[in-house]
């Protein structure tokens, strides 16, 4: 336990002496999911030439009249084939760490989420500060749920009463981005 602090302080310098060096930060929002009406911001930092980190997170309610609510965290491992951070083709690795309080057809999910995955993507220059970047990629992740049917009240503490691991698009966006520095 005491490694992986060690190890988590370390990284969290090795971000801050980056950014205190004026590289790059970009804030993003990825379109996508704001039309699936789950808005979402992300904060992307460049550590090198051709290596970056970056944490998005959303949250979600009452989409398109379902009742739903969601809310997750997104950190993502970057590199950049081009040599340069935040331009052309990269490729990503991250987690993915999300809740969720739904109600689909006649039942009630509540419950979490967590998982890995891989993309690919592009980031496609469209002024000094502008870009837009397309991206997707696979992933796999582990749920444990509470499902009950909609006419039973759901209690205070819901028992999970179903797990599983399965495969789901991971960061599947078109994301618009504004780079700070």
């Amino acid at each position: 336990m005491i490694k992986i602090k060690k190890i988590l302080v370390v990284a969290l310098l090795a971000m801050t002496s980056s950014i205190a060096h004026g590289q790059l930060i970009a804030v993003k929002t990825n379109a996508l999911m704001d039309v699936a009406m789950a808005p979402n911001i992300g904060l992307e930092v460049a550590l090198g030439n051709n290596i970056s980190v970056a944490a998005n997170g959303f949250a979600s309610w009452n989409i398109y009249g379902m009742k739903a609510k969601t809310y997750g965290f997104i950190p993502e491992f970057r590199y950049w084939l081009s040599g340069n951070t935040f331009s052309k083709l990269f490729l990503g690795a991250g987690a993915m760490l999300a809740h969720y309080d739904l109600t689909v057809s006649d039942y009630n999910y509540y419950g979490s989420t967590y998982g890995i995955g891989v993309n690919v993507g592009y980031n496609l220059w469209l002024s000094k500060h502008w870009s837009v970047e397309f991206h997707g990629g696979v992933g796999g992740y582990y749920y444990h749920h509470a499902r009950t049917e909609m006419s039973v009240p759901r209690p205070e503490l819901p028992e999970y009463n179903a797990s599983g691991w399965t495969v789901l698009p991971y960061q599947l966006g078109i994301s618009f981005v504004y780079i700070i520095k």
